[in-house]
């Protein structure tokens, strides 16, 4: 099978019956858990198309869209660049989790000032690209007590249960995990944190049928 933007003649692959293979980087962290419920309907849909998910290229997919490593790549954080095309595909909104017994857990809202002796505990990533440090507590002049970095979802969210430290997570992530964990999530301000999650490809490949039908697939309910 040939990916997007090989040398090989996709017209080629098509009068032949076969497609491809459609690669898809990660730029996002907690948004493996929602691309699987994107995915699997999508496969059945285009059983000639193989799928391959690449998540080393989280926090550097901009680079993999211009060096054909990727086709498609998941971000909450769209950069406009001549030659990509982004388009939003699912809305949620980024809230703080906290054990069910923590101080926290009651309140309506949180207000920056109320994390200032907290352990925050994140993804591997520069400050400046946590939404809740550039959309929160940057702006108040608040930093946490203290701050740590987690790699995995799992472990991220068995420490903040464990009572040894917040995060911050979209909502909908929050509630599928708060079935097996005591966690609760809490808004991030009086108006909440909105994001949305994209879709980027190289623009000459929006044209190709399987590409397209993958972001109109991931813009359906795929998160409940």
């Amino acid at each position: 099978m040939t990916t997007i933007g090989g040398n090989n003649d996709l017209q080629q692959q098509f009068a032949q019956g076969e497609r491809g293979a459609l690669r898809i980087g990660m730029e996002c962290h907690p948004c493996y858990q929602w691309l699987l419920k994107v995915v699997s309907p999508y496969l059945a849909a285009w059983p000639d198309v193989d799928v391959d998910v690449k998540q080393k290229f989280q926090f550097g997919g901009i680079g993999a869209l211009f060096g054909y490593e990727i086709d498609l790549l998941v971000t909450p954080d769209p950069l406009d660049k001549p030659g990509l095309v982004f388009e939003p595909v699912f809305d949620y909104e980024q809230v703080l989790v906290v054990a069910g017994n923590h101080k926290l857990a009651k309140e309506e809202y949180i207000k920056p000032k109320q994390l200032t002796d907290e352990i925050l505990v994140a993804y591997p990533v520069p400050v400046d690209r946590l939404d809740i440090y550039s959309m929160f507590l940057t702006p108040a002049g608040i930093t946490p007590k203290r701050h740590k970095a987690i790699e995995t979802t799992d472990i991220m969210l068995q420490m903040v249960a464990s009572g040894r430290g917040v995060a911050a997570l979209p909502r909908w992530l929050v509630l599928e995990y708060a079935d097996k964990m005591d966690v609760v999530p809490v808004r991030l301000g009086k108006n909440g944190i909105a994001k949305h999650i994209f879709l980027g490809a190289r623009e000459a490949d929006m044209s190709i049928d399987y590409l397209r039908a993958f972001i109109e697939q991931a813009k359906g309910p795929a998160v409940a």
